[in-house]
C-alpha cells in the first residue's frame, strides 16, 4: 500500500478508524472521511464529506487508487426494532453514490464492507452461496439486510458491466476500540461495556442469553480486508469471521469480568431477542488467506474496555 492514494469512506467508524491507522503505518497516502463524528486521531488525513450527496462522492474519489467503503449510518437493536426504516434511504444513497463515483473516476480497486445481516435465518454456519434472495433476512435486521443485499448486487453489476475490481466482504459482529458507545447507536458489546462500567445494578439483558454469535476483533478484520483487496477484487462476496461461537451469556460474563463489575445479570425474556444463531462458513476466505491469527473474545473485550476507560477519562479531564 506504500505510496498509493487510498480513501477510507467512513473513517471515524469502528472499521474505518482502524483502517486509517493501519494504512498510515503502511505508508499509504490516506484520505479518510468524517461526517458527524470528529476525527479520532491523525486529523491531517480527514476531510468532512456527506456521501448521501453524489457530488461529495465524486470529490472524495477523484485521484484515488483504492477505496474502502465502510461508510454507513448504523443503529443499535432498540432503534432497529422501533424504526428500522431509518437505515434505508441514507445507506442506499451512500453505497450507490460511492460505487458510481468509483466508476466515473476510474478507481483501480474497491472493497465494500457488507454484513452478515444479508443472510436468512440458519441453524448452521452459512456459506456465501447459501444466501437465498427468496427468503427474507431475519426480521429484526430486515431493513439493513435488504439494503446490503441491494448494494452487493449493485457492486456485482459494476464489476461485470464496467470491470470495476471490487472485493465484497460479509463480516460477523465486529467490535473493538473506536466502536460507537452512544445510546441508541451502540451494538451489543459496547452497550454492555458502557453499562458495566457505569455499575448498573440490576444488570438487565434483553432476551434469554442463549443466542449464538461470532465476534471478530476489528484488528483481525483489518488484516483480512487489506489482504482481500489485493487477492480477491472479483465481485464475489466472502464471509469473514473469528470462527468461534459464543452465546450472549458468554459475552456478558466476559464484559462483567473485564469491567470488574460483580453483579448477577438478569435476562428479560419479555424483550425482543436477536436472531438465535448466526455463524458463517469461512471456507472460501480461508482458502485465499490461509491460517490467520485471531484474538480471543476475552482478550478483545479487555482491550476494548481499556481503550474506552482511557477515552472516557480523557474526556472527563
Amino acid at each position: 500500500m506504500r505510496g498509493r492514494n487510498v480513501l477510507v469512506a467512513g473513517g471515524t467508524g469502528l472499521v474505518g478508524s482502524a483502517l486509517t491507522r493501519r494504512l498510515d503505518g503502511l505508508g499509504a497516502q490516506v484520505l479518510s472521511s468524517c461526517h458527524d463524528r470528529p476525527p479520532p486521531f491523525l486529523a491531517q488525513h480527514y476531510r468532512r464529506f456527506d456521501f448521501t450527496e453524489l457530488a461529495d462522492c465524486l470529490d472524495a474519489t477523484r485521484g484515488i487508487d483504492d477505496v474502502f467503503i465502510c461508510a454507513a449510518q448504523t443503529f443499535g437493536a432498540a432503534v432497529m426494532h422501533e424504526h428500522p426504516e431509518s437505515v434505508v434511504l441514507p445507506n442506499v444513497r451512500i453505497g450507490a453514490g460511492l460505487l458510481e463515483a468509483c466508476r466515473r473516476n476510474r478507481v483501480a480497486r474497491v472493497l465494500l464492507v457488507s454484513s452478515s445481516t444479508v443472510y436468512q435465518e440458519a441453524s448452521h454456519p452459512i456459506a456465501e452461496d447459501e444466501l437465498d434472495l427468496n427468503q427474507a433476512p431475519y426480521p429484526l435486521y430486515a431493513a439493513v439486510g435488504w439494503v446490503n443485499r441491494y448494494l452487493e448486487q449493485l457492486a456485482g453489476f459494476y464489476a461485470t458491466r464496467h470491470g470495476l475490481r471490487i472485493a465484497i466482504v460479509r463480516p460477523t459482529n465486529v467490535y473493538g476500540p473506536f466502536d460507537r458507545f452512544e445510546d441508541g447507536k451502540s451494538h451489543v458489546l459496547p452497550a454492555l461495556i458502557k453499562r458495566a462500567l457505569s455499575r448498573e445494578d440490576p444488570f438487565v439483558v434483553w432476551g434469554d442469553g442463549t443466542a449464538v454469535r461470532d465476534f471478530v476483533y476489528v484488528e483481525d478484520l483489518v488484516d483480512d480486508l487489506l489482504a482481500l483487496l489485493d487477492r480477491a477484487p472479483t465481485g464475489e462476496p466472502l464471509n469473514l469471521a473469528n470462527g468461534t461461537p459464543h452465546s450472549i451469556r458468554d459475552a456478558v460474563s466476559a464484559v462483567l469480568r473485564a469491567c470488574d463489575h460483580s453483579v448477577m445479570p438478569r435476562y428479560d425474556r419479555t424483550k425482543p431477542d436477536a436472531i438465535p444463531y448466526r455463524m458463517l462458513d469461512t471456507t472460501k476466505a480461508d482458502a485465499i488467506l490461509g491460517r490467520r491469527r485471531r484474538t480471543t473474545l476475552r482478550a478483545g473485550i479487555e482491550a476494548t474496555v481499556r481503550w474506552y476507560r482511557t477515552t472516557r477519562e480523557a474526556r472527563a479531564a
